[in-house]
Order: C-alpha cells, then sequence, then structure tokens
C-alpha cells in the first residue's frame, strides 16, 4: 500500500522516481520504530490496563513494528483482518466485536481526530485522548481529552 500510494503521488506530481523508490520508502517505513516517549510509559499503562491496537496497517507491518512497543497487547488488529480502514465504522465494530466489549469498555488514545476520535465519538465512545503531536486540527465538539505525552495520561489515570 505505501509503495503504491508513493508511486502515485510521484506520477501526480510529476516527480521521477527510480524504478525502486517506492519499494524502498516502503520498506524504509518498516523499519521505524515507536515514538521515544512511549515505550516506557505504555508498558507501565499496560500494568494497570489491557491495551489494544486497532490500525489501519496489515498484518505484516505490525508483526515487525508491535513488538518494538515494548509492552504486552490483549489484542491487535488491523484493517487488512476488518477488511475495512478506519474511519469506517466497520473497522471498529470488528474490533468491539473480536473482543466483546462495548464502546464504553474503552479508554481510547489516538494522535489522530479525523481516523479515530471523531468516527469513536459518533459510535458512543466517551473515553476519548488525544496525544497531540501536533498532526491532527483541533476539532471541537468532540469531547476528547488533549494530553501532550503518555505519561500525562498516566498521571491522569492515577498510575
Amino acid at each position: 500500500t505505501l509503495q503504491d500510494a508513493f508511486e502515485r503521488v510521484c506520477r501526480k506530481w510529476g516527480v521521477k522516481a527510480a524504478p525502486d523508490a517506492g519499494k524502498r520508502f516502503a520498506d524504509g517505513v518498516r523499519s521505524w520504530g515507536p515514538h521515544a516517549d512511549i515505550p516506557e510509559p505504555l508498558k507501565k499503562m499496560g500494568e494497570h490496563y489491557k491495551l489494544v491496537i486497532l490500525s489501519n496497517a496489515d498484518d505484516s507491518f505490525l508483526a515487525d513494528s508491535v513488538p518494538r512497543l515494548g509492552a504486552d497487547f490483549h489484542g491487535v488488529f488491523t484493517a487488512e483482518q476488518a477488511g475495512f480502514y478506519k474511519p469506517r465504522y466497520a473497522a471498529f465494530e470488528y474490533m468491539l466485536d473480536r473482543l466483546d466489549a462495548s464502546p464504553e469498555d474503552f479508554v481510547h488514545v489516538s494522535s489522530h481526530t479525523r481516523y479515530d476520535l471523531m468516527p469513536m465519538h459518533d459510535m458512543g465512545f466517551r473515553n476519548l485522548v488525544l496525544l497531540d503531536r501536533g498532526c491532527d486540527p483541533v476539532t471541537h465538539g468532540y469531547d476528547y481529552v488533549t494530553v501532550k505525552s503518555l505519561d500525562e495520561l498516566n498521571q491522569m489515570l492515577g498510575i
């Protein structure tokens, strides 16, 4: 998917790229690790809460990247498994069905308002947290709490 997207962007903007540039880009992304401020507080959070991932990435990408997060996960769900990408409600419904859970069972943390927090709010999730990395614009009316780090969230959760 990343390789295809890279090649489409190059075509759209008339950028001549080496024939293997898209593959090299996709392979490079696979080598990225988590933000440095994530593993320690995520592990601490996992000692008190069941951690779950719902990602638009595919299974093979998460197989490589999840171990780098340094925490144990109760569930890891992908768009590939669900057959739908976020923000489609069906992706979230897939996760809920697999966990036999309800929206009120979650504290959901995301860096993205459009792909996570907005649809989840519309689906009845109420414990929503924006980990603000400056990626998404502020959206009013979606009742999420904004934090700058997982350490800050852990403090709010009393852990």
